[in-house]
């Protein structure tokens, strides 16, 4: 079985713009279908999936804050519903992708930083997104 998700999470983090617009894209999808996911999951994990949905939206609020245009300049993708025949563990493993992707951009930004703030908002990021990742593949990735 798989997840839904694979097909649109694929095209998102092969077009989403490189820089800061597309890292806004890929943690406005990400943070939605966290959130979608912790609705379909046993009981006892719906804790953690709600945290790393939490932890991405913060990380999203960092972006924002730092550039309040983000919002209107980024493309927001919704993976869609979860449907009950999809494979969670697919759907973890989809997030997982859409987050690395993330991280991936982020790195590149920071290479590029040339404002301290931009620097610290993408530290931020970055450590809220490790968090996110672990809670939801239930280790260290």
């Amino acid at each position: 079985m798989s997840a839904t998700w694979e097909a649109p999470a694929r095209v998102l983090i092969e077009h989403a713009a490189t820089g800061w617009e597309g890292l806004w894209s890929l943690l406005y999808a990400a943070s939605h279908a966290t959130l979608k996911l912790s609705l379909g999951v046993p009981l006892a994990t719906v804790v953690d999936l709600t945290f790393a949905a939490m932890d991405i939206r913060e990380a999203r609020d960092e972006l924002e804050w730092l550039d309040n245009g983000l919002i209107e300049r980024g493309t927001a993708v919704d993976l869609g519903v979860l449907r009950p025949t999809d494979d969670i563990d697919a759907a973890r493993l989809v997030l997982d992708r859409l987050l690395k992707a993330a991280l991936d951009r982020a790195s590149l930004l920071a290479d590029g930083a040339t404002e301290v703030e931009e620097f610290a908002c993408l530290t931020r990021v970055t450590n809220k997104l490790f968090t996110a990742r672990t809670a939801i593949l239930g280790r260290v990735p």
